[in-house]
């Protein structure tokens, strides 16, 4: 599973966690709920620019939002 995808479900199962609707997370993001709903349905990319906006919103470090990634892929960028 690519970096991207598992960034998607994370940042769904984390708002699920969280009990926040996609409005909510989308406000704190400064993004549309549209974009949001597009991200964690795989219709919209996760880009790098993304994930430090993401980080800061759920108050997690980038390794929690990748967590369930490829271990090489992890060690490609240097986590």
């Amino acid at each position: 599973m690519s970096l991207g995808v598992v960034a998607a479900a994370n940042v769904r199962a984390e708002r699920a966690r969280r009990k926040w609707r996609q409005k909510d997370l989308a406000d704190r993001l400064g993004w549309s709920v549209d974009t949001l709903s597009n991200l964690e349905t795989g219709q919209r990319r996760v880009t790098l620019d993304d994930l430090v906006p993401l980080c800061r919103a759920f108050e997690i470090d980038i390794q929690r939002l990748l967590l369930g990634a490829e271990p090489a892929d992890l060690a490609a960028i240097g986590l």
